[in-house]
């Protein structure tokens, strides 16, 4: 089969983006994103998107190529949002994609360099992609559960836990630093490989997260014990009809006392009034306390994900 591979032009997005949601079809993806992303590169994150197109120009592949790169730390590629139209799964098309974006990640640096690649229903055309990756001689790393819920399904919220308090991000739009610090602080602990490089500057994250125009500073929350903060919960959404879950945690000393499953609950209950019906997350498979949170949320598992490593330094 002729295709071509380029990386990914703003005139791409509408033609990719149709097949980046059918093959992924529980993530929030839209075209002010992928505009947004390709515009706002930091000094240590690169995003590089590949296109493979067929003799037409219709988008028969797409993948996104992501490197990591903060200041005294080893430079790390990732190579995800994998997508394979339906005729040329099990072709080469993946094959030929995931080379162009090892190449380009390791010609800017990348000694580590990792993908993944996650059930079915959660991305089409897995199982072949699975056997490319590791024929290109990725390791599994480690698992995550991705969940999805129906907020029709979702139960009226319980009783408040005692001097729990919620504010939204919004609320400290002229202070972030206070949600930064909760945010480090708390995914310090998150299980998983994802902190090996250390936590984002104040300033890489008001450029990134904070500002990304999928993050949702009227949905997220900061959660309050007696009037300290103690941890967070956060959300992206399309504005629409789509909510995925980024991060939920919450400060050592105030664990046990059911403040983050309660604000995860009246956040997917905003959600729910704005308009939104489905909600998806993903947990590690050592997170047993947020897994259980969002089993009595009523997430159901859709699949699970597979982190893969490949270190070129051995």
């Amino acid at each position: 089969m002729t295709f071509e591979i380029r990386p990914l032009a703003v005139e791409d997005i509408p033609t990719v983006l149709p097949l980046a949601r059918a093959c992924h079809p529980y993530r929030v993806l839209t075209e002010e994103a992928v505009r947004w992303r390709m515009t706002n590169e930091s000094d240590h994150v690169k995003d590089r998107p590949f296109i493979a197109a067929d003799p037409r120009g219709n988008a028969v592949g797409f993948l996104r190529s992501l490197l990591s790169a903060p200041e005294g730390t080893t430079p790390r590629g990732l190579t995800f949002v994998v997508s394979i139209a339906e005729p040329y799964r099990g072709t080469d098309l993946a094959d030929h994609l995931i080379t162009a974006s090892e190449a380009s990640l390791v010609e800017q640096g990348a000694r580590v360099l990792r993908t993944e690649v996650a059930d079915e229903p959660v991305q089409a055309g897995s199982a072949p992609l699975r056997e490319v990756v590791r024929e290109h001689g990725y390791t599994e790393e480690g698992t995550h559960h991705i969940l999805g819920l129906d907020l029709s399904l979702l139960p009226p919220a319980p009783e408040p836990p005692a001097g729990v308090e919620l504010r939204t991000f919004r609320d400290y739009a002229d202070a972030p630093r206070q949600v930064y610090e909760l945010d480090r602080l708390t995914s310090a602990d998150e299980p998983g490989p994802a902190h090996e490089e250390g936590f984002m500057s104040f300033e890489e994250w008001l450029q990134g997260p904070w500002s990304h125009p999928l993050s949702d500073l009227d949905l997220s929350l900061v959660f309050l014990h007696e009037g300290t903060p103690a941890g967070i919960t956060c959300y992206g959404s399309d504005r629409r009809t789509r909510l995925e879950s980024s991060m939920t945690g919450t400060l050592r000393k105030y664990r046990g006392l059911g403040l983050a499953g309660y604000a995860k609950h009246v956040a997917l209950l905003r959600a729910r009034e704005r308009g939104i019906t489905h909600a998806s997350t993903g947990n590690h498979e050592a997170n047993a306390p947020m897994l259980a949170i969002n089993r009595r949320l009523g997430y159901t598992l859709l699949g699970e994900e597979t982190d893969y490593i490949k270190r070129l330094d051995g």
